[in-house]
């Protein structure tokens, strides 16, 4: 059985070859672009909302079908043809040069998966079932996207402010973790879901004294 390793990857300004020009494509660049990569599309023709991608200049544009050698300075590879003899050259020749690839809709040839994901600001969930049921991690996607609403992005945007904060005025590295840790499992969360954040900020900044202050 094979059992994907979680991790999360920085694509920004990195080439990632979608090989098709369908809706299965399409789905997969829209989140590619999501997080800045340089995306080359290699297809003989694009579907309606591809074609209107590419007219705002968003993706680079091969058109024609895939060749061996197109695979060259990609970081990513993802196959969404539907012919399976392309889909496995594909995947044939990004083995051979060390590249992670993705072949839609074939387990087997597979070096990563694209899980269902909640996100909040900066707060990422994923959720995934190695491939074995996609409609049950859209489920529990969907369940969890009730219980981590916006106030999870304000409060770490918060966090991510006293972390700054913290690493400049309080040098004992064990009681900045005592503060961090106070602050997730107090009622901020709570405080923020119903709005008030500036009580929110008073609050941190009270806590933030304390533990500077020798506590």
């Amino acid at each position: 059985m094979t059992r994907y390793y979680p991790i999360m990857l920085k694509i920004t300004d990195k080439r990632c070859i979608v090989v098709g020009g369908g809706s299965v494509a399409y789905r997969k660049i829209c989140s590619l672009l999501e997080y800045d990569a340089k995306i080359t599309v290699i297809s003989d023709k694009l579907c309606e909302k591809l074609q209107k991608i590419k007219d705002q200049n968003k993706i680079e544009w091969v058109s024609r079908n895939y060749q061996e050698g197109d695979l060259q300075g990609a970081s990513l590879v993802f196959a969404a043809t539907d012919n399976i003899a392309v889909n496995e050259q594909v995947y044939k020749e990004a083995q051979k040069r060390d590249i992670p690839a993705n072949i839609v809709d074939i387990p087997d040839l597979c070096d990563f998966i694209v899980p269902s994901k909640i996100e909040q600001g900066d707060l990422t969930i994923a959720i995934s079932t190695n491939g074995k049921s996609p409609m049950l991690a859209k489920k529990i996607r969907i369940e969890l996207e009730g219980k981590f609403g916006p106030h999870y992005a304000e409060f770490l945007n918060l966090m991510g402010n006293l972390r700054q904060q913290a690493s400049k005025e309080i040098s004992d590295e064990s009681k900045r973790e005592s503060l961090y840790k106070e602050l997730v499992y107090s009622d901020v969360l709570e405080i923020l879901e119903k709005g008030e954040e500036l009580q929110v900020k008073e609050k941190i900044q009270k806590i933030f004294e304390n533990y500077k202050a020798g506590r």
